[in-house]
């Protein structure tokens, strides 16, 4: 009798830990996104962390960088109106984490730049105004930094992506944060196609009208 008590207290201290080591496991994966954990929501969001915050100021640089690169060409082709809201885009992303609202206008914004920009590339320059060749080579240069940014975002955002809402708020997030985060997993996937397409039409019009192409473009266009 005795050493079935025996036996059976072995046996509840063996369960009691491996039931604590497997959450600490679990604490652990979610502290590799920069999440849970035993300090505050502050803490679980530092830039520090790798995580969260860490997504959102990739595709903030990259979205930067494309911004930029579709600034460059737009000017480049004469399409100042274009350059202009690449600008204005640019402008809403400086400064702290932005909100899902504001991501969605940017890539709006970025979205429908893509599209004018390869309408003008297949079509040629929509207008009497040369091409300033220098300045479609610092597009290039810059939207070539940007998707190759974009594609270093995956690895990231295969993590985040498997968080519903309700984690990353119960994580300890700010709803901010979490619906950035939400809105980055399940829109910058299909950014980065409609970028490498814009990336590929560039090219192509620069290799046609005897426009330096820079190595950071052609790197970027690899990964398609």
């Amino acid at each position: 009798m005795k050493k079935r008590i025996l036996s059976l207290s072995f046996s509840l201290i063996a369960g009691a830990g491996f039931l604590a080591g497997e959450a600490a496991h679990a604490q652990l994966n979610l502290q590799q996104f920069g999440i849970g954990g035993g300090g505050n929501a502050a803490t679980a969001a530092a830039p520090s962390s790798g995580g969260v915050t860490q997504l959102l100021q990739s595709y903030v640089g990259a979205n930067q960088q494309v911004l930029s690169g579709q600034s460059s060409l737009a000017s480049a082709m004469g399409m100042s109106s274009a350059a202009g809201q690449a600008q204005q885009a640019a402008g809403l992303l400086g400064g702290g984490v932005p909100s899902a609202s504001t991501l969605s206008q940017v890539g709006s914004t970025q979205q429908s730049l893509s599209q004018s920009l390869t309408q003008a590339f297949s079509g040629g320059a929509s207008s009497s105004t040369p091409v300033n060749k220098q300045a479609f080579t610092d597009g290039l240069s810059s939207l070539g930094k940007g998707v190759s940014q974009y594609s270093g975002l995956q690895s990231q955002l295969g993590s985040v992506g498997q968080l519903n809402p309700t984690s990353l708020l119960q994580s300890g997030l700010n709803p901010q944060t979490a619906q950035a985060a939400e809105y980055v997993a399940q829109s910058a996937p299909g950014q980065l196609q409609s970028l490498m397409s814009t990336l590929s039409a560039a090219v192509q019009f620069a290799s046609s009208h005897g426009i330096s192409v820079p190595s950071i473009a052609t790197s970027a266009m690899k990964g398609m």
